[in-house]
């Protein structure tokens, strides 16, 4: 399968960088991963490439574990990597997580906390991860509009991530992917700024390749965040080519039409 992966990074209004963005390809099988540190500087920047690092050393382990099991041991070892760091230094890191598992046409993921990942097929989002937030838990209430969680004064109030005395759970979601889906890993800082209809926008551009679309992407969130603005991280996966089904479709309704407007002009010949 013909995949086009890319990544971008920015360090927004912040003075640090916490967040930590990857990818890592071989063969058939690509993993993403996007986390974003907790706990002040030392703890955000080491919970969040710790989890990297622990992405990697089990990317290049030869494993029979399913693609689910994989992705679950990614999130109990950096867990107790980040605790035990954390001790060491006497400090308390954590992290959010969302890694993406892509291997030929299939895919599976998993998320903790508030970083994101969204499915686009048929120029629509076929769906995103909930987030593990207070905010998530009031709009699936209906107390709070999905539009307006960026802006409300609970963001950010986790109740899951990595690191911390609760063994991690993870929500776990996998698909079948067909030409021209798309899949978008991001922190807070960017789906915070960037709405689906604008990520569609872009990542359907014709125009330009996808290593510039992304940088699009993260110059829109750049933006809209301003001065003040979080770290921004996004990763994107896109299988080239077009959905043949969706094409075969048109076709279908094209035949139809055409019948149906040559059938009355006989009848009106006749």
């Amino acid at each position: 399968m013909n995949w086009e992966i890319e990544k971008a990074q920015h360090i927004g209004g912040r003075e640090y960088q916490e967040d930590s963005v990857a990818i890592f390809s071989k063969e058939n099988s690509h993993l993403l991963v996007v986390a974003d540190g907790m706990g002040g500087h030392a703890g955000g920047e080491l919970a969040s490439k710790t989890i990297i690092k622990v992405a990697k050393f089990l990317w290049e382990q030869e494993t029979d574990a399913t693609p689910i099991k994989f992705l679950q041991r990614i999130c109990e070892l950096a867990h107790d990597k980040i605790n035990e760091l954390g001790k060491k230094h006497n400090i308390s890191p954590h992290s959010t997580c969302v890694l993406l598992y892509i291997h030929g046409s299939l895919a599976w993921w998993a998320h903790l906390g508030d970083s994101r990942l969204y499915h686009f097929r048929h120029r629509k989002l076929r769906q995103r991860t909930r987030d593990h937030s207070v905010v998530q838990l009031l709009v699936d209430l209906g107390r709070v509009k999905e539009e307006d969680m960026a802006k409300h004064p609970k963001q950010g109030h986790l109740f899951a991530g990595l690191g911390g005395e609760e063994s991690p759970q993870p929500d776990f979601g996998q698909a079948s992917v067909r030409p021209g889906d798309s899949f978008l890993l991001c922190s807070d800082g960017f789906w915070q700024h960037v709405s689906p209809s604008s990520m569609l926008k872009i990542l359907l551009r014709a125009d330009v390749d996808l290593r510039t679309r992304v940088e699009c992407l993260l110059k829109e969130a750049l933006e809209a965040g301003g001065i003040e603005g979080d770290n921004i991280s996004v990763a994107v996966a896109q299988l080239k080519g077009k959905n043949t089904l969706n094409i075969w479709r048109y076709v279908a309704l094209g035949f139809f039409i055409t019948m149906i407007l040559g059938g009355g002009v006989w009848y009106y010949f006749w």
